[in-house]
């Protein structure tokens, strides 16, 4: 890229108004050009850390960022009232939703809430329960089966080590979001994975028992045995936005394959005509899913 006046191709992440983009060997500064400036109410929402760019070099050496291309997938958080959602991270394969078996304490509605914007966004999740030193395995379990969607996931420990070459084995050559509750050791356990990397750590509060925010911004990181991992500030909540029956649904696919019910708007619950109720009277939908079903649709409908 460097040294090139006609347009080149790179991955960016967002600072404020300015960029850093990865040209396969380096991470260099630009800015956002003229045209993308104007696309959105915020401008640090116009490009997501791993966009796929194209930059350009003025006569002074500045580089710019002169378009984005289309996103095969995307994790975005709604925002509020009158509020733009906010883009996470783009071209992800895989959102890995990182908790913590205790300190903080494991959260299934919060991890439900972000494997369905990763389905929303075409992004695959899975669930790396960190700090799985503190409890049993059987413990572990018990937790994770607390989530109604669910997930893949693996057992690990940033302080002892323990699960991290099967973390490294599922992110291997593709690229992964990092999302999860402040305090769950997201940076400690990129530090184990990324061990050359300069990355902070935080501390639970002691009022509070709740996580410090260690990561400010979403940051692009290369793993040594290759990919990418996008690493997000940690949040207390998760807003999902316009979420209905039809996409808690789709996440199941024993009901989302069950035949048309009578109203378009069905909630499964209690209409006539139900199918999917019909197939959990026949045996054709288990019963231990559609509780799952109800679970999350109940979740995602409180506010």
């Amino acid at each position: 890229m460097a040294g090139s006046d006609s347009p080149q191709r790179g991955q960016a992440q967002m600072f404020g108004s300015s960029a850093l983009v990865w040209d396969g060997m380096d991470m260099l500064p630009a800015s956002l050009g003229p045209k993308l400036k104007s696309k959105s109410k915020s401008r640090a929402n116009v490009l997501a850390v791993g966009d796929s760019v194209e930059v350009a070099r003025d006569a002074a050496g500045a580089l710019s960022i002169v378009s984005i291309a289309p996103r095969r997938t995307s994790l975005a958080r709604a925002g509020g009232e009158g509020r733009e959602a906010q883009f996470v991270a783009a071209n992800a394969e895989q959102a890995v939703i990182v908790t913590s078996a205790a300190e903080p304490p494991f959260r299934p509605g919060l991890v439900d809430r972000w494997a369905l914007l990763a389905h929303r966004g075409g992004i695959s999740p899975m669930l790396c329960l960190n700090k799985a030193d503190l409890v049993t395995r059987e413990e572990a379990e018990r937790m994770i089966a607390d989530a109604a969607i669910p997930l893949p996931f693996v057992l690990v420990s940033a302080k002892t080590g323990s699960g991290i070459n099967e973390l490294k084995e599922t992110i291997q050559g593709i690229t992964s979001v990092f999302v999860g509750h402040s305090g769950v050791g997201k940076s400690s356990l990129l530090r184990r994975l990324i061990p050359e990397e300069q990355i902070a750590t935080g501390t639970l509060s002691e009022k509070s028992g709740k996580g410090r925010h260690t990561t400010s911004s979403a940051r692009l990181y290369r793993l040594p045995e290759g990919g990418l991992v996008i690493d997000t500030p940690g949040v207390r909540s998760v807003a999902l936005g316009g979420t209905g029956p039809a996409e808690v649904a789709s996440v199941f696919p024993e009901i989302q394959d069950a035949p048309p019910c009578r109203f378009t708007s069905c909630t499964h619950r209690m209409e006539p005509g139900c199918s999917v109720l019909a197939g959990v009277q026949t045996g054709a939908i288990p019963e231990n899913v559609y509780a799952r079903y109800r679970k999350l649709l109940l979740e995602v409908l409180v506010p």
